[in-house]
């Protein structure tokens, strides 16, 4: 195998490619207060749980919706057990945060927050 001349010195090469910056991120904003866990140890087992709970009805309504004629027959309770998933998935976040009122802002479903945020109970 012929060498070959075209080739530039490393130096010349590490002259005209200026060593690449960083990518880290040096200036992190601070993570949400509702992001970061409880210290209660009951709280966080009780998210543990939920999130147990959720991922039981996520497997039970994948299962059932593999029967077309299940789809078919139970469609609206198949969609309630997705909704009641994911209402279990925020609760478990609300229950794990060390600021539940912030975890609670975090929320996507309009409901479950409207019913969380309301005043009175009664």
């Amino acid at each position: 195998m012929e060498p070959n001349n075209n080739q530039q010195p490393a130096s010349s090469v590490l002259a005209q490619n200026p060593p690449r910056r960083s990518i880290r991120r040096t200036n992190v904003p601070p993570l949400d207060p509702g992001l970061v866990p409880t210290e209660d140890p009951l709280q966080l087992r009780l998210a543990e749980e939920l999130e147990y709970a959720r991922r039981l009805l996520d497997i039970m309504g994948d299962q059932l919706a593999s029967d077309p004629c299940l789809i078919q027959r139970h469609c609206a309770a198949l969609q309630t057990v997705d909704i009641v998933g994911q209402m279990l998935g925020h609760i478990a976040s609300v229950t794990r945060s060390s600021v539940p009122e912030q975890a609670v802002e975090r929320i996507g479903m309009t409901d479950l927050k409207g019913r969380l945020k309301r005043r009175s109970i009664l």
